[in-house]
C-alpha cells in the first residue's frame, strides 16, 4: 500500500461536532486513562525492559490522557486527532511533564506514518463515531502502520446499547441526528452487531480476545443499557 500525507480541513472521519460542542466547550478533556487501554498495554509489553521500543498509536486520541499514561511508563507514543483544541491541550500538557509524543490534528482514515510502524494501535470509542464505511477505511490504515504481530485494542459501542432509540437509523446500524441521550449533538454512532465485528476485524487481523460488556442502570421507570465490544487483534505475519 502507498504512503499518503495528510489531510484535509475536515477529515472524513471527524465530525465538527465534537470539536464545537465537547472540546472547545472543555468536555471531555480527560485526565487519566481507561483501565482497559491500561491492562491491555501491560500485558503484553508491561514486561519488556525496553519500554521506549514499543511504539504506541491511538486513533481518535482526544486530550492524549491514554498516551499520557504510555508516556509516563517509557512507551513512545503517537497520537490523532481531528480536534484541534483536544490536540492542543495534549502537547501542553506533554510539555508541561517533560514527556515526547508526536501528536497531530488529522484524519485517521489516511495515516500519516509509514507502513509497520507501530507495535500497538489503540482505538478506545474514537472509530465507533463513524459510518460502517468510515471505520473500514480506518482499520485497513492501522492495518497498514502495524508491524507484523502487531496488536490492536478497538472498542466499538454494541447494537445492544439503549441509547440507539434517540437515532435516526442510517441503514448500516448507523444513527445520527440523536434527539436525546448521551449522543445527542454528536453527529454519528455506530452500533456494531456481531456479524460487522466479523466482518470488519477480519484478515490480515486475527482477533484472538472478545467480549461483550453489558451494564445496565435502571432510572425510574426506564432501564438503560450500556454495551460495547472489546476487540483485540494481532496483525498476521507477511502482510
Amino acid at each position: 500500500m502507498s504512503e499518503i500525507v495528510l489531510l484535509s480541513s475536515q477529515p472524513p472521519g471527524w465530525h465538527p461536532a465534537w470539536e464545537e460542542n465537547v472540546y472547545d466547550q472543555r468536555r471531555h478533556l480527560n485526565l487519566y486513562p481507561y483501565h482497559a487501554v491500561v491492562g491491555f498495554i501491560f500485558r503484553h509489553f508491561g514486561q519488556v525492559k525496553n519500554r521506549a521500543s514499543v511504539r504506541i498509536l491511538e486513533l481518535g486520541c482526544g486530550a492524549g490522557n491514554n498516551l499520557w499514561f504510555a508516556a509516563r511508563e517509557g512507551f513512545s507514543v503517537a497520537g490523532i486527532d481531528g480536534s484541534p483544541t483536544a490536540i492542543e491541550f495534549a502537547r501542553n500538557r506533554f510539555a508541561s511533564e517533560q514527556l515526547t509524543g508526536d501528536l497531530r490534528v488529522g484524519d485517521f482514515t489516511v495515516l500519516p506514518w509509514h507502513n509497520n510502524t507501530f507495535d500497538i494501535v489503540l482505538d478506545r470509542n474514537a472509530l465507533t463515531h463513524n459510518r460502517r464505511g468510515i471505520i473500514a477505511a480506518a482499520l485497513r490504515e492501522a492495518v497498514r502502520v502495524l508491524i507484523p504481530t502487531g496488536r490492536l485494542l478497538s472498542i466499538v459501542y454494541s447494537n445492544h446499547h439503549s441509547e440507539k432509540q434517540y437515532g435516526r437509523h442510517l441503514g448500516d446500524n448507523s444513527y445520527d441526528n440523536f434527539t436525546g441521550g448521551y449522543f445527542a449533538g454528536l453527529g454519528t454512532t455506530f452500533f456494531a452487531s456481531r456479524r460487522d465485528i466479523d466482518n470488519l476485524f477480519d484478515f490480515p487481523l486475527k482477533v484472538v480476545g472478545l467480549s461483550h460488556n453489558r451494564e445496565e442502570k435502571i432510572i425510574g421507570a426506564d432501564k438503560l443499557v450500556n454495551a460495547f465490544w472489546q476487540v483485540e487483534c494481532v496483525k498476521e505475519h507477511g502482510h
